[in-house]
């Protein structure tokens, strides 16, 4: 792997790994799979009836956005591609975090919600995300995802209390592929020395995965989830 001077951003296995242009080719090959997540996503909202409400319409334009930025960062890892790669991800899950508990509590408990697992998040990586880091760069974040997880398990609970043993089951698979995307993310350069190309590129599989799940569920939720 390249040393990180070298590069604007973080650092994958992938990234020394120039082809055809392209800097890392797996990691934004890959990113295609957010693409087909996105479209089978709006398919299922579609065959489903129940409309392309505003947070629907842009849960699904934001997933496109990841997969579009996503795919710009890593092939060509500048700085303006860097935000694209970042900021439409981290709007999709404020935006589905959001739709999520006001389906289950209401707008006050959604707008709170986010609040708190944002400032939650904020301070853990603070806190502990430079320790972190100097094991491996990209367990950084770890905080961040630990809050999401004890987010998403309080969330499973309440879809499967209000809306049924299947729509819990939903949920329940969707925060599973975050947390899976989430374990190759924070692995991948620990592992370079076994797998060159790394584990990022399944990152971008499971979140794409999550994310369409997570699509499912907020249509299911609209449904009225019952009965299962």
């Amino acid at each position: 792997m390249a040393p990180a001077a070298n590069f604007v951003g973080p650092i994958y296995c992938d990234t020394a790994h120039m082809w055809m242009g392209i800097h890392e080719p797996v990691n934004t090959i890959t990113n295609a799979a957010i693409l087909i997540a996105a479209w089978v996503a709006y398919r299922h909202v579609k065959r489903s009836g129940v409309g392309f409400s505003s947070g629907l319409i842009a849960l699904l334009t934001l997933l496109v956005g990841v997969g579009v930025g996503s795919a710009l960062w890593h092939g060509l890892r500048t700085q303006w591609a860097l935000q694209l790669d970042w900021i439409p991800g981290v709007l999709f899950l404020l935006v589905l975090t959001v739709l999520w508990i006001r389906q289950l509590y209401g707008w006050f408990a959604a707008v709170f919600g986010v609040l708190a697992m944002v400032v939650i998040s904020v301070a853990g990586v603070g806190y502990l995300g430079k320790a972190l880091a100097a094991i491996t760069p990209n367990f950084f974040a770890l905080p961040m995802f630990a809050t999401v997880t004890v987010a998403g398990v309080i969330m499973v609970s309440g879809s499967w209390a209000k809306y049924g043993r299947a729509t819990g089951l939903l949920g329940i698979a969707v925060v599973v592929a975050g947390l899976t995307a989430a374990f190759f993310r924070s692995i991948d350069l620990i592992v370079c020395p076994y797998v060159p190309f790394g584990t990022h590129f399944l990152w971008h599989i499971g979140l794409s995965t999550a994310a369409c799940l997570g699509i499912f569920l907020m249509v299911r939720m609209k449904m009225g989830g019952r009965p299962s």
